[in-house]
């Protein structure tokens, strides 16, 4: 169809054309904009590593600090990173050297106090004191400064890249928090409880408050342990207090370099990890594998059961039935017995192959802890301690030799027990007195000492879902992308639509104008042609004969000479008709 000489479906094809032409452009805005913001971002990241290596090399480090003077400017080398102080007075700055190693990561110029890059209110720099225990004051306010920094709350992968990007400035991930106390008091810090200071009537641990602490009877459940702690009436994990009964049988415990410390009351057998009790129906609980290096966590023995803390759901779940007779025994840290039979821990991980389009990748299934039987104690004997029970122990059943490992996976040695198949290494374990990880791994890597499999009769087992982080992550970039595309198609086409609508109101609207000038230009016609017939007649003679018309006839012709002109030839063949007509009428009325 054409409209004013156009033709409409060349229109369509042209517009459909210019759509596909702009998803297009934005499929390479969009990709051209990603990869610019990569080049960015890793330039950005390398130009700030140079920059801070820069500082680090060849700037004027104030003593035993953590700041630096570059360039006339002060930075703090923390965190992994460096920052720069703001408003810092250059000519006044100093560090706050105390001979304390917690004050490296404090500093003064003439109006502030820092702590690390961040400037700390209320306290006047010129009368800045040490209080002990991470404790300061001026004299008037008290604060705990923390030299223990901690991540920031807003530090995702997005807020560090906006930051570089559209700000053009990195986001601090890590900062050292401070407390200010509110009192009217003068405070001191508690000796040999450290993060604790008193008022003389109220306790503070990190400057918060602990609710009803008897500062007269308050101790650490462990002296290498600043967060649990324990008076006359309670127990205490930093200022939460416990469901737990105060005494002196309180215990930390974990496996050797475990993520994990719990807390285990030896009297009543309960058991908390921070904040979080296990149930106390199971109770009492007795702890298997303490200072273990064989195993990941700890497990706890029960009348009900063997249990464990699941790291995963974040609780305490049941491995399965007690299956020890009778008292348990520690023969080493991952060695243990019952009244009949020798048991070991061993921690172990199980994966299942993925095919990726690069081959492999190891995912992750299930962590998990066995207690493996080595059968009737009866049977097993005791040969000798390896550097007292440190490095491991040699024990023979029947006339085979084994050695039981206590140094464990950090040490490279990966199995608790080995059977000894070499006499030589066998003599060389039994002479010798001082034997250190060097040799048992010796021993393993030349197949002197092959590890041996116990009967797994209980496993604790924490199961992993696999991770799909990076498929979620491409298929809602997809997402995305198709549906920006969708939704660009969409309003394409609704305005398509609109405008097509339009066009059809305005192809309508002309074909009723073209309607209504066809029928005003015919009646105007007829009603000129009548009176041109009128005119003709009443102008017209009467003729006679035939004759007569023929000449009158030949007097019209030449009038028009010009036969394109279709509208004069109209008017004269009317004309023509319109005298032979009148003609035809006189001869009838003769």
């Amino acid at each position: 169809m054409k409209i004013n000489g156009e033709d409409l479906s060349i229109s369509k094809e042209k517009n459909s054309k210019k759509t596909l032409l702009k998803i297009i452009i934005t499929f390479i805005s969009i990709f051209i904009i990603f990869t610019l913001y990569e080049f960015f971002f890793i330039f950005k990241i390398k130009s700030d590593y140079d920059f801070n290596q820069e500082i680090l090399e060849n700037g004027q480090k104030y003593e035993k600090s953590i700041y630096i003077k570059y360039e006339g400017k002060i930075y703090c080398n923390s965190f992994g990173d460096i920052y720069q102080l703001k408003d810092v007075d250059i000519d006044n700055f100093k560090t706050f050297d105390t001979g304390d190693y917690r004050d490296n990561y404090i500093a003064t110029d003439k109006n502030s106090v820092y702590l690390g890059n961040t400037i700390i209110p209320d306290l006047n720099p010129n009368r800045l004191k040490s209080l002990g225990s991470n404790y300061y004051s001026d004299g008037v306010n008290y604060y705990f400064l923390s030299d223990d920094y901690i991540k920031n709350e807003d530090t995702s992968v997005w807020s560090l890249i906006k930051g570089y990007i559209i700000k053009n400035k990195k986001k601090q991930e890590y900062s050292y928090p401070f407390k200010k106390i509110e009192t009217t008091k003068a405070l001191k810090a508690i000796k040999d409880l450290r993060y604790l200071a008193t008022d003389g009537e109220k306790v503070y641990y990190k400057g918060e408050l602990i609710k009803d602490a008897n500062l007269d009877t308050l101790k650490a459940v462990d002296q290498y342990n600043d967060d649990y702690f324990y008076d006359k009436k309670n127990v205490y994990y930093k200022t939460k207090t416990l469901d737990f009964s105060s005494n002196e049988n309180l215990s930390l415990v974990s496996v050797q370099q475990g993520e994990r410390t719990y807390l285990y009351d030896e009297l009543n057998g309960n058991v908390s990890l921070e904040e979080y009790a296990f149930d106390k129906k199971y109770i009492p609980y007795q702890v298997l594998g303490i200072d273990s290096a064989h195993v990941k966590d700890l497990l706890f023995a029960s009348k009900d059961g063997i249990f464990f803390y699941n790291s995963e759901t974040k609780e305490q779940e049941r491995a399965g039935d007690n299956i020890f007779k009778g008292k348990i025994t520690n023969i080493l840290s991952s060695v243990i017995s019952d009244d009949k039979n020798i048991y070991y821990l061993h921690s172990y991980d199980i994966y299942r192959k993925k095919r990726t389009k690069h081959g492999y990748i190891d995912i992750l299934v299930s962590k998990n802890i066995g207690i493996f039987s080595l059968g009737e104690k009866k049977n097993w004997e005791k040969i000798k301690d390896i550097d007292s029970g440190t490095t491991g122990q040699v024990w023979r059943k029947g006339n085979k030799y084994y050695y039981f490992d206590n140094l464990g996976v950090h040490q490279l040695i990966d199995d608790v027990v080995y059977e000894i198949v070499d006499n030589a290494s066998l003599k060389y374990l039994l002479e010798t007195n001082d034997i250190y990880g060097n040799t048992i791994r010796k021993f393993v890597r030349d197949k002197k000492l092959i590890a041996f499999k116990g009967e797994e009769v209980t496993t604790a087992s924490i199961k992993y879902k696999e991770s799909h982080k990076a498929e979620i992550f491409l298929i809602v970039f997809f997402a995305t992308i198709i549906a920006i595309t969708a939704l660009i198609l969409y309003l394409k086409w609704k305005n398509w639509n609109k405008d097509r609508k339009k066009l059809n109101e305005e192809i309508k609207k002309i074909k009723k104008k073209i309607e209504f000038l066809d029928n005003y230009y015919n009646d105007n016609d007829m009603e000129e042609t009548e009176k041109e017939d009128e005119k003709i007649a009443s102008q017209s003679k009467s003729y006679d004969d035939e004759e007569e018309i023929k000449k009158e006839i030949d007097k019209i012709k030449p009038i028009v000479k010009n036969y394109n002109d279709i509208e004069g030839l109209t008017k004269q063949d009317k004309k023509i008709d319109s005298i032979i007509k009148h003609y035809n009428d006189k001869k009838e009325e003769k």
